[in-house]
C-alpha cells in the first residue's frame, strides 16, 4: 500500500546517519545482500525507517519492497545491499492486514490524519450481518485509488494534487481480496483482517465496507501482519534498533531519542559502526528468504566464481520449463536469481559480494 506522503529526508539531515569518516570524507562500507523486516511504528514514513537503518549499516543501499502510511504499523521489508535490485523480483501478490474501521465518520485521507468531510447516522447491525457484508467483497474487484495516495499522473503524486486542492480523476484497477474475517464489532467501531494482493488500498476498501453497511467510515488503526513471504515474526522493532544503537542491554526509554531525535534536542552516543552491524545483522534474512518458493540450483566454486565474474551461469536443470525462474547459490549463499530460456539460462539479477567478510 503506497504512502500518500513518503518525505525523504536525506542522511545528511539525519542525526544518526554516521558513516566512517576518511579524512574528511565519509565514507559508508558495502554490506553483504539480505533482508530486514522492521516492525513499523505508528507516526514515521516507510523511508523514515530506510534512514535508520542506513545510518545504523553505515550502507546507502538500503530500499523498501513497499511503503506504509505513516499512521499504519507492522510489517516494512527491507532490502539491504545488493539485495535492492532483487526488490522488483519479489512475489508479494498476498499481504495481510488488521484493521478499526469507525463507522459514521468520513475524513479527506479515509484514516486519523485528514480532516473530518461528512457525518452520517450508523444503523444496527449484528455481527452476522455485517460478515456477509464482508463476505461480499471477497474476490476480484476493482478499486479506485484514494486521492492521498503516492500514485503518479503527470508526473506527481496524487497527494500533491489534494493538498492543494485539486482533484484527479483516476480510473479504476483491478485489486483481488483473498478473504475478509470479522474480528470483533463494538459500537461503532468494525475490526477486521483482510488478505489481499498487491495495489490494494485498505483505506479505501474500508470506506466502500462503511458505504455498504449504510453510512461513511474511515480507519482509525491499520497494522500490516504480511508482505509477500515476509511476516511479523520476522520483524525486529524500532526499540531494539535503538538499543542496538546506543549497545546497551536494557530497554530504551524512547526509540526517537536514539534514532529519530527532535532538531536541536541532545543526541545519544552511538556505539561503533561495526558493532552496530554486528547488532543487526542477526535480524537480517538471508536473500534467498524472499524467494523461498523458487527452486534451487548449487553449484561449485568454480561455478560461483564464474557467474560473480561474467555473470554466466551453468546450464539450468532438466525439469525446470522455459520461463521459470531460480535460484543460484553456492555454499555461502545466493549468487544470482535466473530465468530459465530452453536450455539456457539468463541471469536476472547477479548479487555482488562485498570485499569485506560479513557483517
Amino acid at each position: 500500500m503506497s504512502s500518500r506522503h513518503d518525505a525523504r529526508p536525506s542522511d545528511r539531515d539525519d542525526p544518526a546517519a554516521r558513516s566512517d569518516v576518511v579524512g574528511a570524507r565519509r565514507v559508508k562500507r558495502p554490506v553483504a545482500p539480505g533482508f530486514l523486516v522492521v516492525d513499523k511504528p505508528i507516526g514515521v514514513t516507510s523511508h523514515d525507517v530506510v534512514a535508520m537503518v542506513r545510518a545504523l549499516l553505515g550502507a546507502r543501499r538500503v530500499g523498501h519492497s513497499g511503503t506504509l502510511d505513516p499512521f499504519a504499523t507492522g510489517v516494512l521489508a527491507l532490502a539491504v545491499g545488493p539485495a535492492t535490485r532483487l526488490i522488483s523480483f519479489l512475489d508479494e501478490s498476498r499481504k495481510v492486514y488488521e484493521a478499526v474501521l469507525c463507522l459514521g465518520t468520513a475524513t479527506d485521507t479515509a484514516d486519523t490524519e485528514g480532516a473530518i468531510t461528512e457525518r452520517a447516522a450508523v444503523p444496527r447491525c449484528t455481527e452476522q450481518e455485517v460478515q456477509q457484508i464482508l463476505a461480499s467483497f471477497v474476490g476480484p474487484r476493482m478499486q479506485t485509488p484514494p486521492q492521498y495516495s503516492a500514485i503518479k499522473v503527470n508526473g506527481r503524486p496524487l497527494y500533491s494534487y489534494a493538498r492543494a486542492g485539486e482533484k484527479v480523476d483516476v480510473p479504476e484497477r483491478p485489486i483481488i481480496i483473498h478473504s475478509l474475517e470479522l474480528l470483533g464489532l463494538d459500537g461503532d467501531h468494525v475490526r477486521f483482517r483482510v488478505s489481499c494482493g498487491r495495489g490494494t488500498y485498505v483505506r479505501t476498501l474500508g470506506e466502500e465496507i462503511a458505504q455498504a453497511l449504510g453510512t461513511v467510515g474511515h480507519l482509525v488503526a491499520l497494522r500490516r501482519h504480511r508482505s509477500g513471504p515476509f511476516l511479523l515474526d520476522h520483524a525486529v522493532s524500532v526499540d531494539e534498533l535503538a538499543r542496538i544503537a546506543v549497545g546497551g542491554a536494557d530497554p530504551i526509554e524512547s526509540w526517537r531519542s536514539v534514532l529519530r531525535p527532535e532538531r536541536g534536542a541532545p543526541r545519544a552516543v552511538w556505539q561503533a559502526r561495526d558493532q552496530c552491524r554486528l547488532g543487526v545483522w542477526p535480524h537480517i534474512l538471508a536473500p534467498e528468504f524472499g524467494f523461498d518458493v523458487l527452486p534451487v540450483q548449487v553449484v561449485s566454486d568454480a561455478q560461483a566464481a564464474r557467474v560473480l565474474g561474467s555473470g554466466v551461469c551453468p546450464p539450468p536443470p532438466e525439469h525446470l520449463e522455459s520461463g521459470a525462474r531460480y535460484v543460484v547459490r553456492d555454499a555461502v549463499g545466493m549468487l544470482a536469481l535466473v530465468e530459465c530460456q530452453t536450455d539456457k539460462a539468463r541471469p536476472l539479477r547477479v548479487l555482488a559480494r562485498p570485499p569485506a567478510p560479513r557483517p
